[in-house]
């Protein structure tokens, strides 16, 4: 453990060079969420919060093991102790203590344990935090593809509205489209611009937002690709999952702790040994009994024991150990089904959203398709502007179910990632 535990400082120091790095270390052109994840883990004040409670108790931990300082005690005599053989003047006893073999280890591991605690805690609201930024760009990236396809659906009924104005004027087409359907048009469109700039607004709000989780200026300018992609979902197995779990190796690293506690408190239950030494300071006398030792000082060497016998505290804490282990336990089981449940529910939802993206995108190339037949058949005069603006609201929503179903599943790519402690710059920063 202690080998381990010198090593994670080490590691310590490459983590603080990770987060004090300028922004454009982690900039990637071609992939700015990378960017933002990284800018947002290093800049957040909640991660860097819990990094500062980690670094605190690394300190800690590097100052436990030691034994208590040594007591020195003095004594004078106001007017000189004539003994037989001395005048005594002073005494000096200095006395150091030492407890039970291994106590001072165990306290030391408890505290290196409560340190990785911490530093799984970090490595907790890191990942969370990444995982609350895709989901923030992926619905950012949503936003602009309906922003974008419900443009396109207005240049077509702006076109289709240049044909009946053009048809309405040439004398030639007297049974053509009627002013009427220009106004239908005119109001169909004033809708769809409705909606865009509503979309318009909530786009903004979601690139603030973002902004703000990175800890920036909410008007900072983002970097954001002109559409949004379908991820792969990897492959992770249940293993993988279970043993990179920030909350499992907490729990695990608390327990560890409390068994170091035990043995430490098993250590202070039993006699501390304290060894010393005491000096007299003496003057001489007129009628010494032994004139060899006549003034002379003295050494005296000491040993000294405690009395374990006030146990009911000891037994306490034997107690109250034993009970928070058996709470970890249960919290380690519950963390695993919690966990089993979320891998299993990902891949549910996962196959959902491909079946619905799937349907999502054949109704929109059929209504496509359809629009342009009936756009044609409109100047025919064989298809209604009734026909028309039903299907183009068909094709919006359709689209705009495609988008949000895109952003879905690569929000679920995300969580999967989440769940395998993916985006852990902590982790990473440990490997170098």
């Amino acid at each position: 453990m202690e080998n381990s535990f010198y090593t994670k400082i080490e590691r310590l120091v490459l983590v603080t060079i990770l987060l004090s790095l300028p922004i454009q270390f982690y900039a990637q052109p071609v992939d700015s969420l990378q960017t933002y994840i990284a800018a947002s883990i290093r800049n957040n004040p909640a991660v860097i919060s819990e990094y500062n409670d980690y670094k605190a108790m690394v300190v800690n931990a590097q100052g436990e093991g030691q034994p208590s300082d040594p007591e020195l005690s003095a004594g004078f005599y106001l007017s000189p102790m004539e003994q037989v053989n001395v005048k005594q003047y002073a005494t000096f006893t200095v006395m150091q203590m030492f407890p039970w073999f291994g106590t001072l280890k165990a306290g030391r591991q408890m505290m290196e344990y409560k340190a990785e605690a911490a530093y799984q805690k970090f490595r907790l609201d890191g990942i969370a935090l990444a995982y609350e930024v895709q989901n923030q760009w992926y619905q950012l990236l949503a936003t602009q593809e309906k922003i974008k396809n419900i443009k396109d659906q207005l240049k077509i009924l702006q076109d289709i509205e240049q044909v009946v104005l053009y048809q309405y004027k040439s004398p030639s087409m007297m049974n053509g489209p009627k002013m009427s359907d220009q106004l239908r048009l005119q109001a169909e469109e004033a809708s769809i611009r409705e909606q865009i700039a509503s979309l318009e607004d909530v786009r903004k709000i979601q690139m603030q937002k973002l902004n703000i989780t990175m800890h920036r200026n909410a008007d900072s300018p983002l970097t954001i690709p002109d559409s949004i992609t379908l991820r792969e979902m990897p492959v992770i197995s249940w293993r993988e999952v279970e043993n990179k779990d920030p909350m499992l190796n907490q729990l695990a690293a608390e327990k560890k702790s409390l068994d170091a506690e035990r043995v430490k408190m098993e250590g202070m239950a039993k006699p501390m040994f304290g060894v010393g030494l005491e000096y007299m300071l003496n003057g001489s006398v007129a009628n010494p009994m032994m004139p060899s030792m006549n003034g002379k000082d003295m050494l005296m060497p000491m040993v000294k024991v405690t009395l374990p016998i006030y146990r009911k505290k000891i037994h306490a804490v034997r107690k109250s150990i034993d009970l928070q282990k058996s709470s970890l336990d249960y919290s380690y089981q519950s963390q695993q089904d919690m966990l089993r449940l979320q891998y299993l529910s990902i891949q549910q939802r996962a196959a959902d959203e491909k079946r619905k993206l799937e349907l999502y995108r054949k109704e929109v190339d059929i209504l496509h398709n359809t629009l342009h037949l009936m756009t044609t058949e409109y100047v025919n005069g064989t298809s209604s502007l009734t026909d028309i603006l039903q299907t183009t609201r068909e094709q919006i929503d359709y689209a705009l179910k495609k988008a949000e179903a895109y952003a879905d599943f690569n929000t679920l790519v995300a969580e999967l990632e989440k769940l395998a402690s993916g985006h852990d710059y902590a982790e990473r920063s440990h490997s170098k």
